[in-house]
């Protein structure tokens, strides 16, 4: 099974992968990306961090799909990793959620949305982005929230939506989710 975790910037998809991954052995799904490496970041364990050339390589030679760029890099999976059987997590930008289960089998798409959005912009301004990627990523988060609630073809494609209120009870609470989804 692959979680897929999706939602606007600073809801806590990272922190649910990362505990997705510890605490229920889940395998990290990494994406293949242009961007640069920020502060913090491992290559191979929190993205697979490759040139421009070297992405163009690998989508000519179809070893990668769901392509699409986001504020100016390019990203996509490792056709290999979404054929595996391997139980595993990864975000995924909600503009490509349609393109990544038409690639991927048994999938469980998870839209998350913060209890309170300017949690998330808090969240957001913590990390150690540049004034313009912080403005980009801020006005994104606007954007975002609003295609979501407009969008009803969307909102069919995410099998669970999930508050988050930045708790250990809703920590918990994703956990019993996934592994009751797993369990069936």
């Amino acid at each position: 099974m692959i979680v897929t975790l999706s939602g606007v910037t600073g809801t806590g998809k990272s922190f649910f992968k990362n505990t997705i991954s510890e605490e229920l052995g889940f395998k990290n799904l990494v994406i293949v990306t242009t961007r640069e490496k920020r502060i913090g970041e491992v290559n191979g364990i929190d993205k697979e961090f490759v040139s421009e050339e070297e992405f163009e390589k690998l989508k000519k030679e179809k070893q990668i799909v769901v392509d699409f760029e986001f504020l100016g890099s390019k990203y996509a999976y490792r056709k290999a990793e979404l054929d595996s059987n391997v139980n595993q997590v990864t975000e995924v930008h909600y503009s490509t959620i349609y393109e990544f289960k038409k690639n991927a089998n048994n999938v469980f798409s998870i839209y998350m949305i913060p209890k309170d959005l300017e949690r998330a912009k808090q969240e957001l301004r913590k990390r150690n982005l540049s004034k313009e990627t912080e403005q980009k990523r801020l006005k994104e988060i606007d954007e975002h929230i609003k295609e979501y609630e407009q969008n009803k073809d969307l909102q069919k494609q995410f099998d669970y939506v999930f508050i988050n209120d930045y708790t250990e009870k809703a920590k918990n609470e994703l956990l019993k989710i996934i592994e009751k989804r797993r369990a069936e």
